[in-house]
């Protein structure tokens, strides 16, 4: 584990030397379920820092009622983020981390009035990991607040943990449905600012079935929790829609040569009009998508892909391989407002590269997280009224203003369906064919 200070904050850039150095973190032994009382941590030095202009702007949430301005403290806030910044799953955890770094970078030296310590730890894409990694948070650096998550395995481990001890929390990331769906695992504790799995993807069923004119088709998706979700939300508004769902298949996370599976798929051709795939923002994905084109079958069934797959994070590794390729996803870099070419331009000054998907998610989480405090006043050891403050946050945000669904604590998310194209210079791009205002994470299905 690794705290990063303000001064140490500001000047550091996450690239891959940036994401080894935070793989690197310490093990420790795993720390007991009981929290235990910390030092306080000492403040950090003076420092006159001028922030990178602001893309989006967080609005407080007015209905939140902080306890009186001279109880708060005068030492940091903690704030922790653990994502899985190593394995197959890495690129969620590095990109959502991006966005999390701009946006606190963009808060200046406080938020609030108050300084601000934030302490990164890797969960490694394992359960057992996440688990001992929140402890250490918790019981060791006694955070006030919790972003990131990155796997849904690891968010259905670490829900009762969070619960019990009450720690604040806003998902960039993992998406388990049940996580804000389901009445007897939500927690009032728990907020998401990504989506549910299928929130995104299951619009481009409708779209599919509709405007695509596809009657017959097939699933294939990663071996685990989201995998399954994905594709059962698809084919629960394709069959509502009118079609018909031949078959679905599986292959484990860390697959390296996708053959077999693609030997199943041909032999559906002639019998399916198209396969919806998902295997998240992965190499896994990366790999699919270039061997799908190479086994000849592009051209041949088409091939609807999550919008975690067409990211435009990771489109320039997939190259030509992914031309043409439909999905839905909740943010692009090619939305066309002012507010997200401010972000576009403040993300490739940073990192140089155009932001996707995930990486505006971990932004958005900031962003949220930065309002929530401004509506306390910076007295985050009033924890109910942070409750409150994240409950009731309005975002202005570069796909547009955000808030949360109340019955679930997740989010409303404008869905872009999108085709992936190549521009005249040779890059890649996602370009928008249809817009779908305020889907939310509990009627998507």
């Amino acid at each position: 584990m690794r705290r990063i200070d303000r001064r140490a904050f500001l000047k550091r850039t996450l690239g891959l030397v940036g994401v080894s150095a935070l793989m690197a973190a310490c093990r420790g032994q795993e720390a007991t379920p009981t929290p235990t009382q910390a030092p306080a941590a000492s403040p950090p030095p003076a420092l006159a820092a001028t922030p990178t202009p602001a893309a989006a702007t967080p609005t407080p949430a007015a209905a939140a009622t902080p306890t009186a301005a001279a109880t708060v403290s005068a030492q940091p806030m903690r704030i922790g983020i653990l994502l899985t910044l190593s394995g197959p799953a890495s690129p969620n955890g590095e990109a959502n981390l991006r966005g999390l770094q701009l946006a606190f970078e963009e808060a200046g030296k406080a938020i609030g009035g108050r300084p601000f310590e934030l302490f990164i730890e890797d969960s490694g894409g394992n359960p057992d990991q996440a688990l001992t990694k929140i402890r250490q948070l918790v019981e060791q650096r006694q955070i006030h607040l919790l972003l990131g998550i990155t796997l849904s395995n690891e968010a259905a481990a670490l829900r009762d943990y969070i619960h019990q001890n009450g720690i604040p929390t806003i998902v960039t990331n993992a998406a388990l449905q049940a996580l804000t769906r389901d009445p007897k695992m939500r927690s009032p504790y728990i907020f998401r600012v990504s989506y549910a799995n299928g929130q995104y993807d299951s619009p481009v069923a409708d779209y599919a079935y509709n405007e695509l004119g596809y009657k017959r088709m097939m699933g294939f998706g990663a071996d685990y929790a989201a995998g399954k979700e994905e594709l059962a939300a698809f084919k629960a508004r394709f069959t509502k829609a009118g079609g018909t769902w031949v078959d679905e298949i599986y292959s484990p996370m860390g697959t390296q040569d996708f053959g077999p599976y693609l030997q199943r798929i041909q032999q559906q051709a002639g019998n399916i009009d198209a396969v919806f795939q998902f295997h998240g923002l992965s190499s896994d994905a990366i790999r699919l998508v270039v061997q799908y084109e190479e086994f000849g079958l592009k051209d041949q069934i088409p091939l609807i892909a999550s919008g975690a797959t067409t990211d435009d994070s990771i489109l320039a590794e997939m190259g030509d391989a992914a031309v043409g390729l439909v999905s839905g996803t909740v943010y692009t870099a090619s939305i066309d407002t002012p507010g997200n070419k401010q972000f576009v331009q403040a993300f490739q000054q940073k990192y140089n590269r155009r932001p996707g998907q995930v990486d505006y998610l971990g932004y958005l989480g900031g962003l949220v997280a930065r309002a929530a405090i401004e509506a306390v006043k910076g007295n985050v050891e009033d924890k109910q009224a942070l409750l409150q403050a994240i409950k009731s946050v309005r975002v202005n945000a570069p796909a547009g203003t955000f808030s949360f669904y109340p019955e679930s604590q997740g989010p409303v998310h404008t869905v872009y369906i999108c085709r992936v194209a190549k521009a005249s210079d040779g890059s890649y791009y996602n370009e928008i064919l249809k817009t779908i205002p305020n889907v939310d994470d509990m009627t998507f299905m």
